[in-house]
């Protein structure tokens, strides 16, 4: 198995091809429906998250989503360069999202606070 990776520019016009490679990748790991449903969904909301942060700070550096799949979870990290407030949007799509991945950590990324998201499913699960 192996890692993807995939660098593009703040734009929602990008998003929904991270959910395609994402699902992509978590499909050929085999990975069920119920869990490809909930990867797609939060793939989408995680780069959009980020697309949001990177408008409102002014930052065009490129976002990074990997997707690995070599252990025995799926995981996903979707990461900005922007050091944003967050807004109450933003709460709703974090939950969201951690309601819908087995497992969910927020952390910093090269810009600042919360430009670091971590999902991960289990393999097994479904």
């Amino acid at each position: 198995m192996s890692t993807v990776a995939l660098r593009f520019s703040p734009a929602a016009e990008h998003v929904r091809t991270a959910r395609l490679v994402a699902v992509a990748v978590a499909r050929r790991a085999g990975l069920g429906e119920d869990q490809l449903d909930a990867i797609r969904l939060s793939v989408g909301e995680m780069c959009a998250r980020a697309v949001r942060r990177c408008g409102d700070t002014g930052v065009t550096e490129p976002m990074l989503v990997e997707v690995d799949d070599a252990g025995p979870r799926l995981e996903i990290v979707v990461t900005d360069s922007a050091d944003a407030a967050e807004g109450d949007d933003e709460y709703v799509a974090l939950a969201l999202v951690r309601g819908l991945s087995d497992d969910m950590d927020l952390g910093d990324g090269p810009g600042g606070r919360g430009g670091r998201v971590w999902l991960s499913w289990d393999r097994s699960a479904d």
